[in-house]
């Protein structure tokens, strides 16, 4: 619990009582910048002669409050491991909140106090920098100002870039974020809602942070599947193979888990618990590599980690590990389903259009995904009770047969229709278990006005009557859907709180008003089609069409099932609800015997896709 507790303590301030602490060698230095300000510094030592190398933290976060226990496993057992931690607050909060922010660049400040440690008795020659989010964007600051003593870094769910769609994804602001940063300390409502649209502002900061090439020690990159910054994280970890410095391109490390932010709730970077969901053969991982790359860069420790493979990801749905060596992991090839009608997902063109209704007075509400705010919760969450509502209407293959995997960007490219002059459209692709649930992966949006692009220029309103292209981009994703479980897609016109709510009157955004009602049509026709896009190579995506004439019965059954609704001869196959398979065959005479197994829950799929969850009584 304490665990878990010191890594929620990393992004947001609590105040807690009567937890025992860890006390400072050094309290509450004051340690001088090149400007004349002062940055509040804090020095835990190891007990030992010294001198040490250094693990350094610079957080807008509190330094107090690690006091509470130091990260990766550490804890209060600080005598169990070689490093000295020297902890910094930023030049304007906790301790440095005195330091004048008139004129300065963190980086800089980075590589003062990287000097000042290298003038201390107790240090060696070598620092390491960690940290996850605002404490590893700064690692990159740091970096950028190439002090000689800044041997390596481990950013955490963490990249420089400034950009407009890390605030505006798909022309929607990511309301839930800002005011969570502004609840920090941060601030930034005033700069990113002055900016509403891409500008020459925009293009500016997104050219000046994107410095892939002032990487100049070695790094391990480490990020999650439910993280709203690994979208981002993939491009620059690719940037920084082919663009840092020539003498460490090959020393970026990246590693991938079924991992949130954190910041909120139980889950962090590392715990195996992430949302509704358990991945116990991720737990602590992060720590692991971090501790094998630091000891081999900062102690020469012989651990063989120049060996470990650049590339180290999971693989979620089947929940195992991989490695590469490549600069990207994308998939090559495509594979598309089309939207049609009685909410399928099939690979046979579309017909008809399916409707829904968005209230921006009542609307959809947010469950689970990449967020960061305190209200919500991170990671994936089971989204069958949206189905209840008016303003959300659903998409689904039949069950599958053979896996399918997807690495990469997955895209919709929706036909929309509205008597509304602008509307959001939310996309939501989702896991179908077995058992009933419905577990998010990831999730888009796109705001119908930014439909052409982001500039004021490119500003579009929807015309009742006339039927216009969606196109939204989900975040980098891998995933793999196992037999037995379904492809789903969650269509709405609101995630509140996660993303601003579009009054969809068509006036002036981010300004308070009650709105207009919207009905939305989903075009799914021949003329007019609405598609989902896989990276991969996924022939099983040709699936036929659910056919509701087949029939199974009894369900619960004593043993034996009887089918009915054809009369060709056909293979089933019969899964548990992990999704092994259990038992095939060609079906005899309609029936198929269970009585082999044990009373519960199976699925049975035959040959074309149709399947059916079996309880054995």
């Amino acid at each position: 619990m304490l665990r878990l507790l010191l890594n929620s303590l990393l992004f947001v301030h609590f105040a807690f009582i009567g937890l025992s602490q860890l006390t400072p060698t050094y309290d509450d230095i004051m340690v001088p910048m090149r400007d004349g300000e002062t940055l509040e510094v804090d020095v835990y030592l190891p007990s030992g002669p010294g001198p040490f190398e250094v693990i350094l933290i610079q957080t807008p976060y509190n330094k107090d409050l690690f006091s509470l226990g130091l990260p990766m496993g550490v804890l209060q057992n600080i005598n169990s491991q070689p490093f000295a931690w020297v902890i910094v607050d930023w030049r304007g909060f906790y301790g440095s909140n005195a330091a004048d922010l008139s004129n300065f660049d963190r980086g800089e400040d980075g590589y003062d106090v990287c000097e000042w440690i290298s003038a201390q008795t107790w240090h060696a020659d070598r620092i390491g920098t960690w940290g996850p989010s605002a404490l590893g964007k700064v690692q990159y600051d740091t970096a950028a100002e190439s002090h000689p003593n800044h041997t390596c870094a481990v950013p955490l769910v963490a990249h420089p870039h400034f950009g407009y769609n890390d605030y505006f994804y798909g022309g929607a602001l990511e309301e839930g974020r800002l005011n969570q940063l502004d609840a920090l300390g941060y601030g930034l409502s005033p700069v990113i809602l002055a900016n509403p649209y891409y500008n020459i502002g925009w293009s500016v900061s997104e050219t000046n942070s994107w410095t892939p090439s002032s990487v100049g020690i070695p790094t391990l990159q480490i990020g999650g599947w439910y993280d709203h910054a690994i979208d981002k994280m993939m491009d620059w970890y690719e940037a920084t193979r082919n663009n840092a410095a020539i003498s460490v391109r090959d020393q970026q490390w990246l590693l991938v888990g079924p991992w949130v932010h954190g910041g909120s709730g139980a889950a962090y970077v590392g715990s195996s618990v992430q949302g509704e969901l358990n991945y116990p053969n991720a737990e602590y991982v992060s720590d692991t590599m971090a501790w094998n790359f630091l000891n081999y860069y900062l102690l020469d420790t012989p651990n063989n980690w120049q060996n470990t493979p650049l590339i180290t990801y999971y693989e979620t749905g089947t929940n195992i590990w991989l490695t590469s060596g490549a600069t990207r992991i994308d998939a090559t090839g495509t594979n598309t389903l089309n939207f049609n009608q009685n909410g399928q997902l099939t690979s046979d063109n579309g017909v008809s259009s399916t409707s829904f209704v968005s209230n921006p007075s009542s609307p959809c509400p947010t469950i689970g995904g990449p967020t960061l705010s305190t209200s919500l919760d991170q990671g994936p969450y089971d989204q069958i009770s949206l189905e209840a509502r008016p303003d959300v209407i659903t998409f689904e293959t039949a069950s599958l047969t053979t896996a399918v995997n997807v690495t990469g960007r997955i895209t919709l490219d929706l036909s929309i229709e509205s008597d509304q002059p602008d509307c959001d459209i939310v996309a939501k692709l989702v896991d179908v278990y077995p058992d009933g649930r419905n577990m998010l992966i990831t999730d888009g949006i796109k705001r119908m006005r930014f439909r052409n692009g982001y500039y004021a220029s490119d500003e579009a309103f929807m015309t009742p009557g006339q039927i216009f292209s969606a196109h939204i981009d989900l975040p980098f994703t891998n995933y793999t859907w196992v037999p037995g479980h379904k492809i789903k897609v969650y269509i709405s016109g609101n995630s509140d709180i996660r993303w601003n709510i579009n009054l969809q009157d068509g006036g002036t955004m981010y300004q308070p008003g009650v709105g207009n009602v919207a009905n939305i049509i989903v075009h799914h026709s021949n003329a007019n089609p609405s598609i989902i896009t896989f990276p991969g190579n996924n022939p099983t995506l040709a699936i036929a069409e659910i056919d509701e004439k087949i029939t199974i019965y009894p369900n619960p059954t004593k043993g034996k099932i009887t089918i009915h609704g054809f009369n060709d001869s056909r293979q089933f196959f019969l899964y548990n609800l992990s999704g092994q398979l259990l038992k095939s065959g060609e079906i005899i005479a309609g029936q198929i015997s269970i009585d082999e197994f044990t009373n519960g829950m199976y699925y049975l799929t035959i040959e074309d896709g149709k399947s059916w969850l079996i309880i054995k009584e």
